[in-house]
């Protein structure tokens, strides 16, 4: 697990570590505009340098934060939807959503290694979807 926190000076190194990635969670902050708005390009950067079956997910951090939240759910949602990637939204304060993030990518990456041939695909978004809708969650 690589976290650079989006930092720039990571950026010339994280093209290297795309290459042999198997999971990509990208992060921002809805209390951040700046944050979510370079997302777009992480994206963009990750299609073009990762391999092509790499399990991507979205993430609005600090959904504990209401009172200070610039970034709605719905714009993070759509931006999702865009790339074809699973969101939600997690606190790492919290705790929400921090675990099945995880779970979900492992349960992908599992499900790739050990698929049989006649054994139904493995819907990361439906299973994410599912997950939170259970949970009574956001």
């Amino acid at each position: 697990i690589w976290d650079t926190a989006g930092q720039e000076r990571f950026r010339s190194v994280t093209h290297a570590y795309y290459r042999d990635a198997n999971a990509l969670l990208l992060l921002y902050d809805v209390t951040n505009k700046a944050s979510f708005d370079n997302i777009r390009a992480w994206l963009t950067e990750i299609h073009e340098y990762a391999q092509q079956d790499v399990v991507v997910m979205l993430l609005g951090n600090k959904a504990d934060s209401t009172h200070n939240r610039v970034v709605k759910r719905e714009e993070g949602e759509k931006l999702a939807k865009e790339f074809g990637v699973p969101f939600m939204e997690t606190s790492a304060k919290s705790g929400l959503n921090v675990e099945l993030a995880f779970t979900a990518v492992a349960k992908e990456l599992k499900h790739r290694t050990m698929k049989e041939p006649d054994e139904p695909k493995f819907e990361l978004k439906e299973f994410v979807d599912r997950e939170m809708r259970t949970a009574g969650c956001c």
